[in-house]
């Protein structure tokens, strides 16, 4: 049985290989590579429905024939110490190594490397080759770096999205390590600052406090956030077109909350020009060193401005939109941000919330669940929050408020996000 599940991977990798391959030939495409201009993104859409179809069996298959080939034994071991397999690129984040490196193609020697970053020889050439391990940077001659395309994604002008992006998970390597300790100290907490971070940061802020008050956390955050609503199954553009926006009337107003610098309402109004939208968030994020701009087209429909929504709501609106919210705060708290909507809210108004929804284990593809599984525990690292499996958000609404009348919830297709819509009966 386990030989013939060998072949059976084997041929469905063959076959699904075909597909992708016949059909960038057809389109002439290339595939991604780690050459130094090679693309870094798979050109397959989720509306080509057969390649990308290909493509998630491809992932889920030549991980699972890697992992029975490696065996069972020396997977555990792989994974016993992956825990230090992101340090080098913690280092390179930290001592800007990427920047430092030609970023025309060029290569430069690991000493003249060394002294550029302030690291000695012997230090940075151990993690630099262990980076390579990862696809970043490559040794084309004995002693000299340079680039591949993975590695130019660490450069913050090439990528600043990216780059934030790795400075966060940065940040969170320290909590990471101190999440089992914040259990034994505080069991059972729903209180967003008795955590793995407050543990590693030593500070009493919950996580959204504390970057706000430390350098450069607020901006780094911000852009990370981007980054992760390009990745696949969470751009915006699900946002955009898997909600019936257009059936809202003329002139209705959206309010975006805990919306950062805007860009998921931009993303929106530049869609639907006969919307308005006010996109709120506390006071940390609209500090002028990284507050956002709005593009002059949209300046008369789409506002930032201040406002906690653990304070009680004081904008009257039709809508009442919350992205990626509700998943970094416990129960306790997602019912003090529903109630303290109440003193604002019409009759009719919806409460809109668009945000990760466990599956069942098993139901979707590989990627999908072990990306919303990681968020799962990354919501109890930094805020003792947790993803939400679906029966779970009517049972929120109800314990909110009982004029709360929850409507439905769905995931538009190839989206990792779902929507999640109640009514405000009055």
């Amino acid at each position: 049985m386990s030989l013939q599940g060998l072949t059976t991977l084997s041929e469905s990798i063959a076959k699904n290989t075909k597909i992708l391959t016949d059909h960038l030939q057809a389109k002439g495409l290339e595939a991604p590579s780690f050459s130094f201009d090679g693309l870094v993104e798979f050109p397959v859409s989720p509306n080509e429905e057969d390649p990308w179809r290909a493509r998630q069996e491809l992932i889920r298959d030549t991980r699972e024939l890697n992992e029975l080939i490696v065996g069972p034994k020396n997977g555990l071991m792989g994974l016993g110490w992956d825990s230090v397999n992101s340090l080098s690129l913690q280092a390179i984040y930290e001592f800007h190594i990427a920047e430092h490196v030609p970023a025309d193609g060029g290569t430069i020697s690991y000493a003249e490397l060394a002294d550029k970053c302030g690291i000695p020889l012997l230090k940075l050439r151990p993690l630099i080759r262990h980076a390579i391990l990862n696809r970043l940077f490559c040794e084309p001659d004995k002693g000299f770096v340079a680039h591949t395309s993975t590695s130019l994604l660490l450069i913050p002008e090439k990528s600043p999205s990216m780059h934030a992006w790795i400075g966060l998970c940065n940040d969170l390597w320290k909590p990471v390590s101190r999440v089992l300790d914040a259990m034994r100290k505080w069991p059972n907490s729903q209180e967003s600052n008795e955590t793995g971070a407050n543990l590693a940061n030593e500070t009493d802020l919950n996580w959204y406090d504390f970057i706000q008050k430390k350098d450069g956390m607020a901006k780094r955050y911000g852009l990370a956030m981007q980054a992760h609503s390009g990745r696949e199954g969470f751009d915006t553009v699900h946002t955009v077109e898997g909600y019936p926006w257009g059936e809202l009337q003329d002139g209705a107003t959206v309010v975006d909350m805990g919306g950062s610098q805007g860009h998921v309402s931009i993303a929106v109004a530049e869609a639907y020009p006969k919307l308005k939208f006010i996109v709120q968030d506390t006071e940390g994020m609209r500090q002028a060193n990284i507050i956002g701009s709005i593009p002059k087209e949209l300046q008369g429909r789409v506002q930032l401005t201040t406002h906690d929504f653990f304070t009680p709501q004081i904008v009257v609106a039709d809508v009442y939109f919350f992205r990626w919210i509700f998943h970094g705060f416990s129960e306790k708290y997602c019912i003090k941000i529903l109630r303290e909507l109440t003193p604002a809210l019409k009759k009719g108004a919806r409460i809109l919330i668009n945000d990760g929804t466990l599956p069942d284990p098993g139901t979707v593809g590989y990627e999908e669940e072990k990306s919303i599984r990681i968020l799962d525990v990354i919501m109890q690292v930094t805020v003792n929050a947790r993803e939400r499996e679906l029966e779970d958000w009517a049972e929120l609404f109800a314990v909110a408020d009982s004029r709360y009348k929850f409507l439905k919830a769905w995931k538009p297709e190839k989206s990792r996000m779902w929507f999640i819509e109640a009514e405000w009966t009055g």
